[in-house]
């Protein structure tokens, strides 16, 4: 497994740890619908929620958020969508990104962002 994607995959279990540790229980990981996956699909109350986490070195050119760009949203809305009729959402889906900033395994920063789009 490359770098990168150990980095993705260690930011993704420390934003499950956030996520429980806020109550929130967790549904599915590494979902795949169609060619989309979603990271994180958890339950914030009565609400459905898609996680996408994005990981990134604190000196990173760009906010990890603005890596989720307008053709990964639609994406993300079109795998949402099918999410909620598989888990019968009885609301609509919410997507929130949560960044995950390290500097080491040891020294980390999560910024949750809600209803992200």
């Amino acid at each position: 497994m490359d770098e990168a994607r150990k980095t993705g995959l260690w930011g993704e279990i420390l934003a499950v740890r956030a996520l429980r540790d806020k109550g929130w229980r967790i549904v599915n990981t590494n979902f795949r619908v169609g060619r989309t996956e979603t990271d994180i699909i958890a339950e914030d109350g009565d609400r459905l929620v898609c996680v996408e986490v994005k990981t990134r070195n604190p000196d990173a050119l760009l906010p990890p958020a603005e890596a989720v760009d307008v053709d990964k949203q639609r994406n993300l809305k079109r795998a949402g969508a099918a999410i909620g009729k598989i888990y019968k959402a009885e609301k609509p889906v919410r997507f929130d990104i949560i960044e995950v900033y390290y500097t080491d395994p040891t020294q980390y920063k999560i910024n949750h962002i809600e209803n992200a789009f």
